[in-house]
């Protein structure tokens, strides 16, 4: 079986819904949302992953940009 990509859900979504529910539905049905501080440093960070792919720090490595897909068996 295959999807659209139009079916298919981003995993914040779901990080929203389990966080809570109100806030997904003002997030991804109502599209409202009001970015802060803390928002804000996650929107820096988060839109490293499209032009950073791997980090290197001493002995630590950061990857950027793991897609994941989940294959249900009908």
């Amino acid at each position: 079986m295959t999807y659209c990509e139009d079916d298919l859900l981003p995993i914040s979504t779901l990080q929203h819904l389990i966080f809570c529910e109100r806030q997904c539905a003002l997030i991804h049905i109502e599209q409202i949302w009001v970015e802060n501080l803390f928002t804000g440093q996650g929107r820096v960070m988060h839109d490293r992953m499209y032009w950073e792919t791997v980090e290197q720090r001493r002995d630590v490595r950061v990857e950027f940009g793991m897609p994941i897909r989940f294959l249900a068996s009908s």
